[in-house]
């Protein structure tokens, strides 16, 4: 069974151009469900229009805490986790492959975890990350580059592991650290790292994950005043499971159009980020 779940926070005008672009992706799960922060009978009616189940909690969780709620009551043995600003970005026929594809690669053993967002959309791109210590297509290694990953030979590696925001074939650049397997790259976690963007997982590894985030919360870094499971799991714990993770072309892009709590977003709204 393969649940299809949202986390939402206001931003209705976001959720309901997200939810839209669903239409070809609901037939294809068997479940679909929004769990909404501080969920009101607006939410409900919005989840209910495009044929999603509503859940949530009276309170703002965050992405930690909503995230966490929103697998807790997926019934999937697979989940696709998104988030409200996640829409679909490409065509049905693709659509259906690459999901299809996805469920293999985790079916089959090839894979623990599956990224499903576009690895080439620009929004939230590792691909300044990756440049800043390796060169990119056609372009020559400076010296400033091998000197950065002489100081920083950790850091670099992990910024290698970026390299699918910039090649076609990042196995082909660095066969250390990805395998193609389809059309996927797949490494280990010790390289890639943790993401909220949008994931297929069993529904078993995502939660151990996101309860093990939960119980060490306290000890970490916040975004926005709001603990995140990016910033907490990605450390020894991420790279000493040693997940393999599989990179794809994907299926959704980023886009925001209200209530962002982020400065540098163009939604941003000083309100939500208050909340």
């Amino acid at each position: 069974m393969l649940s299809l779940g949202v986390l939402s926070w206001r931003a209705h005008e976001t959720l309901v151009k997200t939810l839209a672009s669903y239409r070809d992706l609901l037939p294809l799960v068997d479940e679909a469900v929004v769990f909404f922060n501080e969920i009101s009978d607006e939410d409900r009616a919005i989840a209910g229009k495009f044929g999603f189940r509503a859940e949530g909690s009276p309170e703002n969780l965050g992405i930690l805490g909503g995230t966490l709620g929103l697998v807790r009551c997926l019934g999937g043995d697979i989940v696709m986790s998104l988030q409200n600003d996640n829409p679909v970005n490409v065509p049905p026929d693709v659509l259906a492959v690459r999901l299809e594809e996805a469920r293999q690669l985790i079916t089959a053993g090839r894979a623990d975890m599956v990224r499903l967002r576009d690895r080439f959309d620009p929004t939230f791109s590792d691909r300044g990350k990756y440049l800043a210590y390796w060169p990119g297509p056609d372009a020559r290694d400076t010296l400033l580059l091998r000197l950065r990953r002489l100081l920083r030979p950790f850091k670099a590696r992990r910024m290698a592991a970026r390299a699918p925001a910039v090649f076609d074939d990042p196995a082909a650049v660095h066969p250390d650290i990805f395998m193609r397997c389809g059309g996927a790259f797949v490494a280990g976690s010790r390289s890639v790292d943790y993401s909220d963007q949008p994931f297929l997982a069993p529904r078993s590894l995502a939660l151990e994950l996101l309860e093990w985030a939960d119980a060490h919360k306290a000890r970490s870094r916040t975004l926005n005043g709001m603990p995140v499971p990016e910033i907490v799991i990605n450390g020894r714990y991420w790279r000493g499971r040693n997940l393999r993770i599989a990179v794809t072309d994907g299926i959704f892009a980023h886009a925001r159009f209200d209530d962002s709590f982020r400065k540098g977003n163009a939604a941003y709204n000083p309100d939500a980020a208050l909340s």
